[in-house]
């Protein structure tokens, strides 16, 4: 395609996508190896425990700190837990979901355009499979077993199984890679889902692609899971509880009782831990894509004003970016800029600028 002779703006006061990831809540499980029928929702119960301070300048240090926590366990009579959900793959970053600059809003469909044309979406699509079956998104609690599997099923009704162990949390693998990680599918049916994870995220039919994750470990009776932790205000306080896990209700055996669960943003920040064009020397392993590159474990911020590679940074150059990938033939071709710029679209968000330019087009 031509290169574009007027300029393009990717800025405007008003701007948002919605996302195109839907995760839903994890829900942890309790398995039987013997019967693969058992699924008991893992409970989240609660326990007094009398630790030490051991915080810097405590008021009483060394001393006893009482304290309660909630806390979640593999039952007596099992030896297994199992972590499920589902992912929907939305084409939502074709187009703005609000903007209010008809020029603006075009630009990113041309840009979204292109990228599919050139197969972009594949790209990220293989990336985001990889970090399913590497099973990233179970986070400490992958380091728990030795033995484990991820199990999708989709809704074209194409089924894989990954053994995680098989592949590298640091370094993004390959369809050949994927491929040989499988413990249960076929290279073509890894390719069915790699096209169908690209279809639910590129077609024009605003048709979703449906994934069910199935993360299967095994475990010892007693040993702890670890839930998504609640962030509680201190104003919101829950009888006192210094530690507060994620749950859902749910009825088993005949009475109510609170399921162990993983938040859906928790989910997401693992499957979305795709940003392997950072440039970092000193991260060498893919972030979580977001606008500014941060890195919750280290409070790095990767994409700063002074390395010019935010996603704020990169879309200014609105027309060198559009023509970038217009004129890409494969996606080989692509730059790791316009693969970070469409991965954030993809993750969603508002995106306006407050720039008196960008508002001026508002």
């Amino acid at each position: 395609m031509a290169k574009t002779s007027a300029p393009l703006s990717l800025e405007t006061g008003m701007l948002a996508f919605a996302r195109s990831l839907q995760i839903t809540e994890g829900l942890f499980y309790a398995t039987r190896k013997a019967d693969s029928a058992v699924a008991t929702p893992i409970e989240i119960l609660e326990k007094g425990v009398r630790g030490q301070s051991s915080e810097d300048k405590a008021k009483n240090p060394g001393l006893s700190n009482p304290q309660s926590v909630e806390y979640a366990i593999v039952p007596q009579g099992h030896d297994g837990v199992r972590l499920t959900f589902a992912i929907r793959f939305m084409p939502f970053s074709r187009a703005p979901h609000a903007c209010n600059n008809t020029d603006v809003g075009s630009a990113y469909e041309r840009l979204a355009a292109a990228y599919r044309e050139a197969g972009g979406y594949k790209v990220l699509a293989g990336l985001f499979l990889w970090n399913i079956a590497n099973a990233r998104f179970a986070w400490r609690n992958r380091f728990q077993s030795d033995a484990m599997s991820v199990s999708i099923t989709t809704s074209g009704g194409t089924s894989l199984t990954f053994d995680p162990f098989k592949l590298s949390l640091t370094e993004p693998a390959s369809a050949t890679e994927l491929s040989s990680a499988l413990i249960g599918g076929n290279a073509a049916d890894l390719e069915k889902v790699i096209d169908g994870i690209a279809f639910g995220l590129a077609n024009e039919d605003h048709e979703a692609y449906t994934v069910n994750v199935s993360w299967d470990a095994e475990m010892e009776a007693g040993q702890e899971v670890f839930p998504s932790q609640e962030y509680v205000r201190e104003e919101k306080a829950i009888a006192n509880l210094s530690r507060v896990f994620a749950k859902l209700p749910t009825k088993w055996g005949g009475r109510s009782l609170m399921q162990a669960s993983m938040h859906s943003q928790k989910i997401g920040a693992a499957l979305r831990c795709i940003d392997i064009w950072h440039g970092d020397a000193d991260e060498t392993k893919p972030i979580p894509v977001n606008p500014y590159g941060g890195v919750q474990e280290t409070g790095a911020v990767l994409r700063n004003a002074k390395t010019k590679r935010s996603f704020y940074d990169l879309r200014k150059n609105g027309t060198t970016l559009i023509d970038g990938v217009e004129s890409a033939a494969t996606a080989n071709e692509i730059s790791g800029d316009a693969h970070f710029v469409m991965a954030n679209l993809i993750r969603g968000g508002v995106f306006g600028s407050s720039s008196k330019k960008a508002e001026a087009k508002g």
